[in-house]
């Protein structure tokens, strides 16, 4: 028989999280090797690796077939494969199910579903961990055989049922593998050959029992590893030898060939919200005209070009219906006054500023075409910045907006070197100190390396512990990069065409929101809308400095402050920006400083210039030193002067990269937008040579000469993979500006925000309050009779809250701060006790921070 004669449908991958050994793509990998033509996925109870799993294998013309083992409500699993798209949606609405009606983390599903969402799917029963095997195994075989004339209830159709025969040399398999058979021809029932494969090659058994140890004793989980290393990818030719009837192997092949399932992928979906385009086109037409007139009196004719341009490209995209539904978003934040803002390239468009807000990207010189653009397949990205503290409003809103049609996209978090070691560290018995000892200073990942290959690539590893533990590190590596769990992205929202049920499996989140089992580049290969809803601290704090000034009765309309205020500037100059928003580290406020703002393109450039890639390029010193002028601005041709004169002859956005390829390469902008993601990505010299020879065949044809067109392709080369998005930085600049006028001209109301505020920036409370006092901005120590659950302006100064009292717990503050509005002030001690049950330690902890100071008999009663 040839290798092509048998087609492995049963196969757990490393998204079986702590059970199968391999990445999807790895598996269709050695199914090539093998000479498979098709190969099925069968991870259990979701689909997570299956949208990378599907692209592997069309990219390597393997026919991909999706499947899952699902838990049955019994305990036991079923086998189920998606025969073409309507299958796999049944597939996806199958496993919502198990994972929705079931506590999380325990998915089970009820036989009943099977009645009406079967079709067009295959059940493979009889497998390991089924009931049927089960029943065969206690040699109840009229049992075995009721329960499959009931599982032929669901499944009806010839060639929709299957009975699984396998043989992994247990010494229960080959009695079981015969009466499977002969039970099958009894009723009439096909058979397949399957290997429960859950890992590539025998020699990873090692591996999927160190992940089973793991699970045992980082989860608890009641698992135990498989008994032998046989659940590999077999050849056809082992297949042979393991099942002795042809049938069985020759019916994995019908299988194949039956399954005609075609996932869209590639082209975008846009979600449709209105009957029609036109009304949605016309609506927001209508919108962004309107908004423009009322910030433009008259409307300056460059923004009616623009607008019109960017209209047209949005349209034409079919992308009215979401701009849209991004506005009901906003003008519900607006409404419960949820601080929000706009950042990323969409920053860039001025009709996302028409309808959001945020700063003008004429007046900032911001490219709509690094947002969007004809060229780009993929759907825009908008990404909105909301108060930390309300943001579950925003998802709530979502979600009840957009029922069944919105989902929070998924985050797969995988094992990293050290925390495998850890992990394996315990699961093999070694200490606790032993496992900080070899897992201190290891490197990010070194997966599938042996000892050898650790040594040469990562020389500082040549005297380490670790070295000296061979099964550890090599088990370590091999398991690095696998994912482990299925978490939720921090504020990705899919927004689909249809149910989003029919794309994926849903579960729920801990805080009860729906979640796909895809991440964020499967949700773009499937050309799905992504929204992100993200929390900003600085937005809380802004929120609770303003809270702090209206209870004084000053108001500030922060959003419409003119970006030019001489004390601000002063303010940024000096570099007293602790707390600011982006310009708070040492090493920013160094850097403003040197920088000395003067304008709000200074503060751009500031946060666009303290990144990981300028400062390893060398750029901050060149810019400062021409912003300055300390050194001669330089430009590789008087003709790039236009683009690169704001940044003092520096390549310092990728908007800068888009002009130059545009304006002196002859690209349009869907050419130069897709030359800078392939500047900005890992590339090899054959890729890089292309890139050359299309920039600089574009520059001849504009007339310049290889010299010059030579030296301009270098310059942006060196610069374009450190080159930031200048519509991100100058939406993040809007609220450094913001939060720096707030310090400049209400330092209290300030540092109040930030300390009410949760973790914002990088110092804790203590050190923004020595900056207050410093500043002459008296703190006063918490009081039970002046302290509220918050910091608060009290007088000149600002009052601590009594949740900084050490061991007094928020609910006890709670009690004391409610016991005194409700009742007056505290007179005494035994007047406080009376009132609030207080324990010895606490009552000394409040006497010694003075929170009793002038209660009558406080010092007595503390001793």
């Amino acid at each position: 028989m040839s290798q092509t004669g048998f087609v492995h449908l049963q196969t757990k991958s490393a998204f079986s999280f702590f059970w199968g050994t391999f990445h999807p793509e790895e598996l269709v990998t050695q199914a090539k090797k093998l000479g498979q033509k098709s190969l099925a996925l069968t991870d259990l109870n979701g689909l997570y690796g299956a949208i990378r799993f599907y692209r592997k294998a069309k990219r390597a013309r393997i026919k991909p077939i999706i499947g899952s083992e699902i838990t049955m409500k019994d305990g036991h699993t079923l086998v189920l494969l998606a025969r073409n798209y309507e299958g796999y949606k049944n597939l996806c609405r199958l496993l919502t199910k198990a994972h929705l009606e079931n506590p999380r983390g325990n998915p089970a599903l009820r036989f009943d579903h099977l009645s009406h969402l079967s079709q067009n799917l295959i059940c493979l029963a009889g497998g390991r961990g089924s009931r049927l095997r089960s029943l065969i195994e206690k040699k109840n075989i009229p049992e075995a055989e009721n329960f499959l004339r009931f599982l032929k209830n669901f499944f009806p159709e010839e060639n929709r049922l299957f009975v699984v025969l396998q043989n992994h040399f247990l010494p229960k398999d080959e009695e079981a593998l015969h009466l499977t058979y002969e039970l099958a021809q009894k009723l009439n029932l096909p058979v397949i050959a399957t290997n429960e494969v859950t890992y590539l090659l025998p020699e990873d058994y090692e591996v999927h029992k160190a992940l089973v140890g793991i699970a045992r004793a980082y989860h608890h989980r009641k698992i135990s590893p498989l008994p032998n290393d046989s659940f590999y990818l077999a050849s056809a030719q082992e297949m042979a030898q393991r099942i002795p009837y042809p049938d069985a192997l020759e019916n994995t092949v019908l299988i194949s060939e039956d399954i005609s399932l075609e996932i869209p992928l590639g082209r975008p979906r846009p979600p449709k919200f209105y009957p029609s385009s036109e009304l949605a086109n016309r609506l927001i037409s209508r919108l962004c005209v309107l908004s423009l007139a009322r910030r433009k009196k008259p409307v300056p004719f460059d923004y009616l070009v623009r607008l019109e341009k960017e209209l047209s490209v949005i349209k034409g995209r079919k992308l009215a219906d979401f701009f849209l539904l991004v506005k009901k978003i906003k003008d519900f934040a607006a409404q419960r006054q949820i601080r929000c803002t706009v950042r990323g390239s969409a920053a860039g468009s001025l009709v996302v500023h028409l309808l959001l807000g945020g700063v003008d990207p004429l007046e900032h010189k911001l490219l709509f075409e690094r947002f969007l653009n004809d060229g780009r397949a993929d759907l825009p990205d908008v990404d909105l910045d909301f108060d930390s503290d309300r943001r579950s409003e925003i998802l709530e809103y979502v979600m009840k907006q957009l029922p069944g049609q919105a989902a929070m996209v998924a985050t797969i978090l995988t094992f990293k070197t050290r925390g495998a070691v850890r992990m394996l560290g315990k699961a093999l018995g070694y200490s606790l100190e032993e496992i900080a000892e070899l897992s201190r200073g290891l490197p990010s990942a070194f997966r599938g390396v042996d000892i050898l290959t650790a040594l040469s690539r990562f020389p500082e590893l040549k005297d380490h512990p670790i070295l000296k533990e061979e099964k550890l590190l090599c088990l370590s590596a091999q398991i690095a990069g696998l994912p482990f769990r299925h978490s939720v992205h921090l504020g990705g929202v899919v927004i689909a065409p249809e149910p989003v049920e029919n794309i994926s499996p849903i579960a729920l989140s801990a805080k009860g929101l729906p979640v796909i089992q895809f991440d964020k580049d499967d949700v773009e290969a499937l050309g799905l809308l992504k929204l992100d809803l993200l929390g900003l601290r600085m937005h809380t704090a802004i929120r609770k400095s303003l809270e702090a000034l209206a209870g004084q009765h000053k108001k500030l309309d922060l959003e419409n402050t003119p970006l030019n205020d001489p004390k601000t500037y002063s303010l940024l100059k000096k570099g007293d920006t602790l707390g600011v928003f982006q310009l708070e580290s040492p090493g920013q406020r160094q850097l403003v400083v040197r920088l000395k703002p003067r304008c709000f393109l200074d503060i751009v450039a500031e946060i666009s210039l303290f990144r990981p890639g300028p400062v390893e390029g060398d750029m901050v010193n060149p810019y400062v030193r021409r912003r300055n002028g300390k050194t001669r601005v330089i430009y590789p041709h008087p003709d790039l002067k236009p683009i690169l004169e704001e940044t003092y002859g520096v390549i310092l956005f990728q908007e800068q990269v888009l002009e130059i390829a545009h304006h002196f390469a002859g690209m349009s902008y869907a050419e130069a937008d897709a030359f800078r993601r392939a500047m900005t990505k890992d590339r090899s010299p054959e890729e890089m040579a292309k890139i050359k020879d299309k920039f600089i065949s574009g520059a001849l044809k504009k007339g310049y000469s290889q010299a010059v067109a030579e030296r301009v392709f270098e310059m942006v080369a060196s610069f374009a993979a450190y080159g930031f998005c200048k519509a991100h930085a100058a939406s993040f600049a809007h609220i450094t500006y913001q939060s720096a006028y707030l310090k400049a001209h209400y330092p209290r109301e300030f540092y109040i925000g930030l300390l009410n505020a949760g973790p914002v920036g990088s110092y804790p409370h203590f050190v923004i309050l020595n900056e207050a006092r410093r500043k002459g901005i008296p703190v006063y120590p918490p009081h039970v009779n002046s302290s509220g659950l918050e910091y608060l302006p009290e007088r000149d100064g600002i009052r601590v809250p009594l949740t900084e009292v050490r061991l007094l717990g928020p609910r006890t503050a709670e009690r004391i701060v409610l016991e005194r509005e409700k009742g007056g002030t505290y007179t005494s001690i035994e007047n406080l006790l009376a009132r609030v049950s207080l324990s010895k330690l606490i009552l000394k902890n409040l006497f010694l921070c003075g929170a009793l100071e002038g209660l009558n008999a406080a010092e007595k009663e503390v001793a």
